[in-house]
């Protein structure tokens, strides 16, 4: 408030506001948006008149009946204004209604959509706190270089290391390519039937075939589905999907699965074995995935204690 009063005396002297800009160096904008601000010394403008287009008494008592109607709960604020026109012979524009419906807090999705909101609810995969405990898989696109024709990646990805547990190329996209997908990761993780991992996927055809849901029933594991449009709900697999196509190596189309099969096997080798991963503290997911992590958090701490011993000893010496 000082510097708007200084601002002031000074414009009350006879300096231009540029002149004032260029010595506080501000934008003259900004300054002009402190003015607009409520400050103490500013008297706040009231509306002296009435708008010439508010809603009389009898129309405000209308719009108040139309929006707690019983017969008109579903209807949109669009059609509630058509119907006070056409049986009321009354224009009462839809922004009105709107407005009325949200002080209310009923200007949601209205009727059959009103439910749809709430039918999904956030996937309860409980508390992760190892490896083979929740799998995260879906599928991409592959593009080639022969129009309209694409390849079909398949990821299963552990949540708690973020190691690509299987892979699994295909020209098809069906159920059960998805399954084989899901037979390779098991065998290879060698896991006790006892302790097979949980699912979790999106809501695409493949995941939630009969035949999907058979597979995961006859192994005694549960299915969990990310709401639909709601990519946070499985971060992981699509944060590894952004990883996979934006890595400078990565040729954008191939010209044979064969190809691509190969390019594939090398970068999952340098993801799993090689790529220090930010979120899991810049180890590999492989070093996650075994447990080594906490011996290299422990060697990197050493030395890090030994290099400030040594400078501090270094430096103070001097």
């Amino acid at each position: 408030m000082a510097l708007l009063d200084a601002i002031k005396d000074a414009r009350n002297s006879g300096m231009p506001l540029t002149k004032i800009c260029e010595i506080l160096q501000v934008d003259r904008k900004r300054i002009q948006r402190w003015n607009q601000q409520d400050c103490p010394y500013r008297k706040k403008m009231e509306r002296k008149s009435k708008p010439y287009n508010a809603l009389l008494e009898q129309e405000a008592q209308l719009v108040e009946e139309m929006v707690a109607s019983k017969e008109l709960s579903d209807a949109s604020c669009r059609v509630l204004s058509i119907k006070a026109i056409e049986e009321h012979h009354t224009h009462i524009s839809h922004v009105t209604f709107w407005k009325h419906m949200k002080s209310k807090n009923i200007n949601g999705p209205r009727g059959i959509y009103a439910n749809r909101k709430n039918k999904h609810s956030k996937p309860d995969v409980g508390e992760i706190t190892g490896p083979n405990q929740l799998w995260s898989w879906d599928i991409t696109h592959i593009r080639t270089t022969t129009r309209y024709v694409c390849f079909y990646l398949y990821v299963l990805l552990d949540w708690y290391s973020r190691k690509v547990v299987s892979w699994h190329l295909s020209t098809s996209l069906n159920s059960h390519e998805a399954l084989t997908l899901w037979d390779m990761g098991l065998l290879a993780e060698k896991l006790d039937p006892s302790n097979y991992p949980k699912s979790l996927s999106d809501r695409g055809t493949q995941m939630r075939s009969v035949s999907t849901k058979l597979f995961f029933k006859s192994l005694g594991m549960q299915q969990f589905y990310a709401r639909p449009r709601t990519p946070n709900d499985n971060p992981q697999i699509e944060s590894f999907f952004s990883t996979l196509k934006h890595v400078p190596e990565y040729p954008g189309r191939f010209e044979s699965i064969d190809q691509a099969s190969d390019y594939f096997e090398k970068f999952f080798h340098w993801y799993n074995f090689e790529h220090y991963h930010t979120s899991l503290g810049m180890v590999t997911p492989n070093d996650r995935h075994t447990g080594n992590d906490l011996n290299i958090f422990k060697q990197r701490a050493l030395i890090r204690e030994e290099t400030m011993l040594r400078r501090r000893l270094s430096n103070c010496a001097k």
